[in-house]
């Protein structure tokens, strides 16, 4: 095996240290002094804000919502003179006048018959009270319409005074429809003759 020769071993060296020198070197150096250019991002900048526009007249009366028809009831002007006719109280019904001449209860009685049995009595009279009775049940035996008469009622009173003329107690009057006394009785009458008093008049 050939030696090698000290200058050779000397070169090989020398260039063995430049070498590591180099190295060093660039360790120190380290980095690279030259900048980079990184990206950044980008800052968003606020949009300014605009005033919100007006609703135009317009759209605002289109989006609003009708109002509710007001109830026809209230409306109707021929409702409100209806119920203010209901609200006022109704007059008490009139007594009608007698067309007859006697008192309201004859006309009342004849109405519903062509004859009636007036009784003229004074209440509480045991006799008037009996003629009263055998009245009623005369005017029953004939069909016909019976009806007695406080004579101490003033009314009652003027009414047959004006009619008739005169007055007793106890009497008996049978009367035809439209205010005709067909008989006059003075006095106590019984049944049976009342019936046929009735009966004749009613011929």
């Amino acid at each position: 095996m050939e030696k090698i020769s000290p200058p050779i071993r000397i070169l090989a060296l020398v260039l063995v240290l430049v070498g590591l020198g180099g190295m060093m070197a660039l360790r120190m150096l380290g980095p690279s002094a030259e900048p980079v250019a990184v990206p950044l991002p980008a800052k968003a900048t606020p949009a300014k804000a605009q005033p919100a526009k007006a609703a135009k007249p317009a759209e605002a009366s289109a989006k609003a919502k009708p109002a509710a028809p007001a109830s026809k009831k209230a409306t109707n002007p021929k409702s409100s003179p209806a119920r203010a006719a209901a609200s006022v109280p109704k007059p008490a019904p009139k007594v009608p006048e007698p067309k007859t001449g006697f008192p309201v209860a004859v006309d009342t009685a004849l109405a519903g018959h062509e004859l009636v049995v007036v009784s003229l009595v004074v209440p509480g009279a045991r006799v008037d009270e009996l003629a009263a009775a055998e009245a009623r049940a005369g005017a029953k035996l004939a069909g016909v319409g019976f009806l007695a008469l406080n004579v101490l009622n003033e009314g009652v009173a003027r009414a047959l005074l004006t009619k008739l003329g005169t007055l007793e107690d106890p009497s008996l009057l049978v009367v035809r429809r439209g205010g005709e006394v067909a008989v006059q009785l003075n006095g106590f009458v019984d049944r049976d003759t009342v019936a046929q008093a009735a009966a004749n008049a009613s011929a």
